[in-house]
């Protein structure tokens, strides 16, 4: 015999028995990472909407104000009686009539009723000092929409 010495063939072991179950855990982190996505993405939605909620009542706020100044605007020599302390905020009137007696009285009065309609809780302040207005306009959350924060406006124009 020659001096070779006889190696020994060791017979392939198949990769299938090496990595049971691995494709199982794959997929499986897979779904945790698609659960963990889909649940930022749902959080993401609910606080789109809240902020949407709150941006619009924010841009209703600012309408119903620049609103009021233009009326003050358009009756100039009576900017003084547009005054109106913090009262109470009204309940929404759809049937509102205005009474037609006073053009001050009549325009704070439609201006309120607009208030409470389009504003939940919405209520108003108005300050009239010389030729400067300051429309103080305030609302509270609405019910349907949690984390719904409190809302104020302060306007102040220079006639």
């Amino acid at each position: 015999m020659s001096n070779r010495i006889k190696a020994r063939r060791r017979l392939p072991v198949s990769k299938t028995s090496q990595q049971t179950g691995f494709g199982l855990i794959e997929i499986l982190v897979a779904l945790l990472i698609l659960a963990i996505g889909l649940l930022g993405m749902a959080s993401l939605q609910a606080t789109s909407l809240q902020q949407t909620t709150g941006s619009q009542a924010r841009t209703q706020a600012i309408l119903l104000a620049e609103d009021l100044v233009e009326r003050i605007r358009a009756n100039r020599p009576n900017r003084g009686t547009y005054a109106l302390a913090d009262e109470d905020a009204l309940d929404c009137n759809t049937g509102f009539e205005i009474a037609n007696s006073d053009l001050v009285q009549d325009d704070l009065d439609e201006w309120r009723n607009a208030l409470a309609c389009l504003l939940p809780g919405g209520n108003g302040e108005v300050a009239v000092v010389g030729d400067v207005v300051t429309v103080d306009v305030t609302w509270s959350p609405r019910e349907e929409v949690e984390d719904f924060d409190e809302g104020e406006l302060t306007l102040e124009v220079s006639l």
